[in-house]
């Protein structure tokens, strides 16, 4: 990835600086020809090997002649760098895809197809910014996936010179994540950002962090100026980042990781607006608790092998590639890893839930698992095979709904001919007497799952049956 200085000594660099001049004073860029400039080489003294016209630069090219001299060669652009009809069309749509990337509170990805990219911010562009992210979530999880996580972390991280340390904290992040620790790993991570970069920036305490972050990127994006243009002369106005952005992929992918850097995940606490929480201050400073939202774990392995990539590029070191590598046997072997901890996990949940159930109680929450997907699973499971079969086997015909938000019950309606049976199962016998008194007025029977756990404790003032699903046997429809 390195790229060679520019191609000429400093002296050839001031006569094509001159030639450049020269140019300038045309009425029109668009006059310059191949001819004029061989022509005014030949009069500054140099000698020229060829003159063409053709487009230069990578992505989206620009119309330039091109000046070969003995010493090096000189691109000489045949628009504006600040009004060319194209440029601005590039600049415009450059700039209002990084509006939908900020929208998601993100950056312009790596190693994601462009049709994925598309698709996802076609979805986004026209939804209000909560539906935006949570549109963005579910793209992601079929992106960002837990083998792409272990490539990142297994073998991105490690390759990157300021993020080789942090190499076990973020494996043991990913696993803990995936036992089900998911905030503890999040709050793992968050730290890494801001110590990594202090290194890459080769910054002190002092320094603050917003010019931290545009040394690194500043640099990373010279380099890619410098491989836009194959390390030629060309003139400063075509060299900024303010040219390049429309222009070059690259410049355009460390701008949006810029701006991500600075305006969403560093943004001082009484600036932040976004709704992620994923920012360093409101962790800190404990001025929230929503930073640890689970996808804001995914989003963190991501923007650290990405910083790693902007490292690359501002230490000329080619350690992390733009291109995603192929899973080799330390990610396969991590995410392996992952799956036995996440397989660990669910049995362990299993029986904190099975005990929980025992004192008809549960399972606390914890800030990335409210239990409603385990709670609704075994809901839904026992309600068809404790209370929808027995009714269809006592004649009934049954409509199941589904559980409720929390996962704390579910309802059924049996029907045999014009009679109607209105039932409730209940996650736990220890539920609040409020939500008894409310089944109570369109329910004729209340159940629950487990075993009587001071029932009349919970139960008291209800007029229609309570008891454990286990216990109740349903009438036969055929004898109403």
């Amino acid at each position: 990835m390195s790229a060679k200085p520019l191609n000429a000594d400093v002296k050839l660099q001031r006569k094509f600086a001159g030639l450049w001049w020269r140019a300038r004073s045309l009425p029109n860029l668009s006059e310059l020809s191949a001819g004029d400039v061989a022509i005014w080489a030949k009069e500054a003294g140099l000698n020229v090997v060829a003159t063409v016209e053709r487009n230069v630069g990578i992505f989206r090219p620009t119309p330039a002649v091109v000046l070969t001299a003995e010493g090096g060669t000189a691109y000489f652009p045949k628009i504006s760098a600040t009004d060319d009809p194209t440029w601005l069309a590039n600049k415009r749509a450059s700039e209002r895809i990084a509006a939908l990337w900020a929208k998601v509170e993100w950056f312009a990805p790596l190693w994601v197809p462009q049709g994925r990219l598309n698709e996802l911010l076609r979805d986004v562009e026209h939804r209000s910014k909560e539906d935006a992210i949570r549109l963005f979530e579910y793209h992601t999880s079929t992106i960002y996936t837990l083998p792409f996580q272990a490539v990142c972390i297994a073998q991105l991280i490690p390759q990157s010179r300021s993020l080789a340390n942090f190499a076990p904290i973020a494996r043991e992040a990913y696993l803990a994540f995936y036992a089900g620790y998911r905030a503890s790993s999040i709050a793992a991570l968050i730290p890494v950002m801001e110590g990594a970069l202090r290194r890459m920036s080769e910054s002190h305490e002092q320094l603050q962090v917003g010019h931290q972050i545009d040394r690194i990127t500043d640099r990373a994006c010279d380099l890619a100026e410098r491989l836009h243009f194959d390390g030629n002369w060309v003139p400063e106005d075509y060299r900024t980042k303010g040219y390049l952005y429309g222009q070059d992929e690259r410049v355009f992918v460390f701008e949006t990781f810029r701006r991500w850097l600075k305006d969403s995940f560093f943004r001082q606490t009484g600036e932040y607006d976004g709704i992620t929480w994923l920012n360093r201050h409101l962790f800190a400073h404990a001025a929230s608790t929503e930073w640890s939202n689970a996808s804001n774990f995914c989003r963190l392995v991501v923007a650290l092998a990405t910083l790693g990539v902007v490292e690359s590029w501002h230490d000329e070191s080619n350690r992390v590639a733009t291109l995603f590598p192929e899973m080799n046997d330390d990610g396969r072997l991590l995410w392996q890893q992952a799956l036995l901890q996440g397989h660990a996990q669910m049995a362990l949940k299993l029986v904190e839930q099975k005990n929980y159930q025992e004192h008809g109680q549960l399972v606390p929450p914890m800030p990335t698992d409210d239990g409603v997907l385990l709670r609704s699973a075994h809901l839904s499971e026992e309600c068809i095979r404790d209370l929808v079969r027995p009714l269809r086997d006592a004649g009934w015909s049954v409509d199941v709904g589904e559980p409720d938000s929390q996962a704390l019950y579910i309802k059924v309606v049996a029907r045999h001919g014009d009679t109607k049976l209105r039932a409730a199962l209940l996650y736990s016998c220890a539920s609040d007497n409020s939500l008894y008194r409310e089944l109570a007025q369109t329910c004729d029977v209340i159940l629950y799952r487990g075993a009587p756990y001071k029932q009349g404790a919970y139960a008291y003032g209800i007029d229609v049956h309570v008891g454990p699903v286990s216990a109740w046997q349903p009438p036969r429809a055929r004898n109403l």
